[in-house]
Formats: C-alpha cells, sequence, structure tokens
C-alpha cells in the first residue's frame, strides 16, 4: 500500500482525495487528542473555511512528509532474517 499525503480538491467540497489520507489521519488523531484533554473536538463541518484551512495545513505536512521519506528512501535498511523462522520481524535502521 503506497503513502497517501492527501490533497484538495478545486470544488471546497469535494475530499475524495482527503479520506483515507496521512492528512485525514492528522486530523483524526488532532481531534482525539483534543477530546482526551476535555476540550472541544474539532469542527468537521466540510463547508467550513476554517475547516479546509485546517486541513490544507495537514496535507502540506503530510506531503513534506512523503517527499522527504522519498528523497531519502536509500536511508531505509530492512534486514530479515534467513532462519526458518515462521515469524519475521525486520529490523529497520534509519
Amino acid at each position: 500500500m503506497a503513502l497517501r499525503p492527501g490533497n484538495l480538491a478545486v470544488n471546497q467540497t469535494d475530499y475524495t482525495d482527503y479520506v483515507d489520507s496521512m492528512a485525514a489521519a492528522m486530523d483524526e488523531e488532532l481531534n482525539a487528542l483534543l477530546l482526551l484533554d476535555d476540550m472541544p473536538a474539532l469542527n468537521m463541518d466540510s463547508s467550513d473555511r476554517d475547516v479546509r484551512a485546517r486541513r490544507r495545513l495537514f496535507v502540506a505536512i503530510a506531503r513534506g512528509v512523503v517527499r522527504h521519506l522519498k528523497d531519502r528512501e536509500d536511508a531505509f535498511r530492512i534486514t530479515l532474517p534467513l532462519t526458518g523462522s515462521p515469524v519475521v520481524t525486520p529490523d529497520i535502521e534509519v
């Protein structure tokens, strides 16, 4: 499965490229953290300009993260054990 940073469409009520993206996950996690601290939930009204502005920020952050990882993909090293173990736990160096 590929990383999906997310995107915003020109049509300000079309969130097709935002749903199930890294940006959407950030939005959901911020909302969850606010609720854990007994703070008001985020406004999720997709027609609200402030909601779009917040989501634009998350899309920008997610795009930057994905681009950074892609630009440095050679920094990831995955070593799989060659033993006959049915459970494989990779050792990842970053």
